[in-house]
């Protein structure tokens, strides 16, 4: 007999595992597989306070206790102290020219820092993947969701007669057929449902166009040149970035040593013809910066690892990515839901990814457990939204990439996510179960105006730089209430988030 399933859910990183978790809580049946293992490597690190307002509606919600001290790093590491992450205090910002140590002056205009919260115990948190997926997958098993891993989708059918999907998996113990009301796919890019569900790629809209080198280091050192006595924050305790001529590096620290670390890189400014090994690459590309590749000097890749062929030994590597930026052509259909890692993805810049992904797990809940009479309406919606979303993020980001190398005018036009952020958090500390203009004000016409006349703007040569940054700092006058732009607070901006409660 053909077991059947309330949820099939495709994929267990977080927010596959933390859809299986509120389900089973609520007495699903829930199934959860994934092809790998746990634990594994994973980017996708850096949380926000956005991030952070989404998981305590999540555990308030739906009664999810042990998912509530992950709002804020200093319950985190109350409650889970072996539980790996980072103190994320915010943004950092800083300028490198080739050839050159990074040098700041007085007015701060090669750097640039956003503190999110007002003190350490409110700050947000970077996600050691490999730790994190693993506490949010026993969690969902704990409750009563079964996890397949080393499994696969091999088929699917929807049947629209019984309102059912049609399955067949494979694992260890081979290929089995089951049945499930619903089918979520939380496969990240590879869409696992994508084949089955005739939902193509469809992102030739998208205007951000990069690609990411990257892997995880012991003994990276702190950015002692890049301090000063007024900035807000220490910019070690952040998502630092350290923009160079044709995109940007990311550092996130974590506080069992390890530093996620990637060179993020505009398609149109590598050659498509190099072989160079990956790493040798990104050594290349390191040694150009003087005070970036001093952080590295000393340090040593730890992750993620391969095999030797006919060894049991392991080797350390760096991963370079396609072009990170895609979109299917559907986030729903008729018994099925795609959560945003797997509808879609633009660039890590502005760290939203994890918020994105969370925002589409409490949806899906909403949808699945809601009245059955609003499921087809409440699809629609979702599969409106988050076309929506991708392109308010695509805007967001892709105006950044087009204004640099110009670090003037990227401070600018990247005052258009902050603001669009800190609107979004103040609604969600009123109510977060209310967005009147959406995810990040994604349904917000003006403020999308607003950056679009600015992305035109951008390559304007009749413009200096400080008109440029004027006509912006106009236009994001009527939701800017934390001085962003403000020559007055010289690139320092001390506390932008809502209070968390």
């Amino acid at each position: 007999m053909i077991e059947r399933f309330d949820v099939v859910i495709l994929g267990s990183g977080f927010s596959g595992s933390l859809l299986a978790w509120i389900l089973a809580k609520q007495g699903r049946k829930v199934l959860l597989i994934d092809s790998g293992h746990h634990p594994r490597f994973a980017i996708g690190e850096s949380s926000t306070p956005t991030a952070d307002f989404l998981i305590h509606q999540i555990a308030t919600q739906w009664g999810l206790q042990k998912l509530a001290p992950l709002a804020t790093w200093g319950s985190w590491k109350q409650a889970y102290p072996d539980l790996v992450c980072g103190k994320k205090r915010g943004f950092s910002y800083y300028k490198h020219e080739k050839g050159q140590c990074f040098v700041d002056d007085h007015q701060h205009s090669r750097s640039f820092l956003v503190a999110a919260s007002c003190e350490d115990r409110y700050s947000d948190t970077h996600w050691l993947r490999s730790s994190v997926d693993q506490f949010f997958v026993k969690n969902a098993v704990d409750d009563g969701s079964l996890l397949q891993e080393g499994t696969t989708l091999q088929s699917a059918r929807y049947d629209r007669f019984d309102s059912l999907w049609n399955l067949r998996i494979k694992g260890h113990d081979g290929a089995k057929d089951i049945a499930s009301t619903w089918l979520i796919d939380a496969s990240g890019g590879g869409a696992a449902t994508a084949d089955f569900a005739n939902n193509p790629l469809d992102d030739d809209w998208m205007r951000t166009r990069t690609r990411a080198t990257f892997a995880h280091y012991q003994g990276v050192q702190p950015f002692d040149d890049g301090r000063s006595v007024d900035d807000p924050f220490c910019g070690d305790d952040a998502a630092q970035h350290h923009l160079v001529e044709n995109g940007w590096w990311w550092m996130l620290r974590f506080d069992n040593g390890i530093t996620s670390v990637g060179l993020v890189e505009k398609l149109d400014s590598v050659s498509t013809g190099d072989s160079s090994p990956v790493d040798a690459y990104l050594q290349g590309a390191l040694n150009q910066y003087p005070s970036v590749a001093k952080l590295l000097c000393e340090s040593k890749r730890v992750a993620p690892t391969l095999g030797i062929h006919g060894t049991s030994e392991q080797i350390a590597c760096s991963i370079r990515s396609g072009r990170m930026s895609r979109c299917r052509a559907k986030a729903s259909a008729a018994g099925l839901i795609l959560l945003p890692n797997a509808y879609g993805f633009v660039d890590p810049l502005h760290s939203t990814g994890i918020a994105h992904a969370l925002s589409g797990v409490t949806r899906a809940a909403q949808i699945m457990l809601g009245p059955t009479r609003e499921i087809e309406t409440a699809l629609n919606d979702y599969d409106r939204d988050l076309r929506r979303e991708m392109r308010w993020l695509d805007t967001l980001i892709a105006g950044c990439y087009f204004a640099m190398p110009n670090f003037k005018r990227f401070i600018a036009f990247s005052s258009f996510y902050f603001t669009a952020a800190i609107q979004f958090e103040a609604v969600m500390s009123e109510d977060p179960a209310v967005w009147p203009e959406g995810f990040l004000q994604a349904n917000d016409t003006m403020m999308i105006e607003a950056a679009e006349a600015s992305i035109r703007e951008i390559d304007d040569e009749s413009l200096s730089d400080d008109q440029f940054t004027a006509h912006v700092r106009q236009r994001i006058r009527r939701w800017n209430k934390v001085g962003l732009l403000e020559p007055l607070n010289r690139n320092r901006l001390d506390h932008t988030a809502a209070p968390k409660r």
